[in-house]
């Protein structure tokens, strides 16, 4: 993400003439930019922040009334529910701050910006073109595409220890737990197995790594719950667990079924307000050990300073 920061990750987020439309709704982000998160001169943390909009229309068809039951009343009313959120951009986290009942939820929110991201690639990719056409150096946009990839979008839930300690004891028999390996943001993650597999079958150039652990008459929950939380304390993993509850229901659950969630009970009626808030929030759950955060590398730094710098 870091690599084309300037060129294609900030406009994506601040350019507010950007609309993804889905029939009557509409996403966009609102009074989006960038911002410092930690002033600390040799390690600041930038960011972006702002609102994340859905706007549509409510419609409803009929009434009850206790006289005359059911009645055909069609009516509608625009509604327009949003989310503050901060993206942290170190270490790629996503701070998401409901603000609304109704307000998107992440997967509208990670269609949305991959949306908005890729169209800045191609516009990326389109400027390049020319500037290349008019030089000596001549080159196709299918050969700009390979030199610069499109980029792709992951939003994992980071998990909590007590989440899924929780979900976990919760089946009566867990039959799989499948992980899928997200390629890292540039930080350190500290799982050597993981970085093991990605590094034995990266040069396959793979879209999609898999494990799989299966066992139909049930794997051994005890040892499952401290796996699972290694597998997912980073947010580089993506896992998928399925069987059976106490009950002999089907149960199955991911990353989202244990994501990790902070009450706010006072919100600051500023934007500066909310953002530090929430920032705050934020560390406060890395301190604690709520959380875990792989570290920046120096390169990330860098181009943090450069960040600060240019604002």
């Amino acid at each position: 993400m870091l690599d084309y920061i300037d060129e294609i990750v900030i406009p994506a987020f601040v350019d507010d003439k950007m609309i993804r439309s889905y029939g009557r709704t509409h996403f966009f982000f609102y009074e989006t930019k960038l911002v410092v998160l930690d002033d600390n001169p040799e390690q600041p943390v930038m960011g972006i922040s702002g609102r994340f909009i859905k706007n549509t229309q409510l419609t409803r068809e009929q009434i009850f009334d206790r006289e005359k039951g059911l009645v055909q009343d069609e009516a509608s009313m625009p509604s327009a529910p949003s989310a503050f959120f901060i993206l942290v951009l170190d270490t790629h986290r996503l701070i998401y701050f409901p603000e609304t009942a109704h307000a998107p939820d992440l997967s509208a929110f990670r269609s949305t910006a991959l949306s908005f991201i890729r169209k800045k690639h191609s516009d990326f990719i389109n400027r390049r073109y020319v500037e290349l056409r008019k030089s000596e150096n001549k080159v196709t946009k299918k050969q700009l595409n390979i030199d610069h990839p499109s980029p792709t979008l992951e939003v994992v839930p980071i998990s909590g220890d007590d989440e899924i300690s929780e979900f976990v004891r919760r089946y009566g028999v867990l039959k799989k737990i499948e992980m899928r390996l997200i390629e890292p943001n540039d930080e350190i993650d500290g799982k050597e197995l993981f970085d093991d597999i990605r590094s034995y079958l990266g040069p396959l150039n793979p879209d999609t790594t898999k494990l799989e652990i299966r066992n139909s008459d049930g794997l051994d929950i005890d040892e499952a719950v401290p796996k699972i939380k290694e597998a997912t304390e980073t947010a580089n993993q993506e896992v998928k667990l399925s069987g059976t509850d106490q009950d002999g229901n089907r149960l199955t659950g991911d990353n989202h079924s244990f994501k990790v969630g902070a009450p706010i009970e006072t919100i600051p009626p500023t934007r500066k307000g909310l953002t530090d808030k929430l920032y705050s929030t934020f560390q406060s759950l890395k301190t604690s050990g709520v959380i875990k955060v792989g570290t920046s590398t120096a390169t990330v730094t860098g181009v943090m300073k450069k960040l600060k710098d240019l604002m």
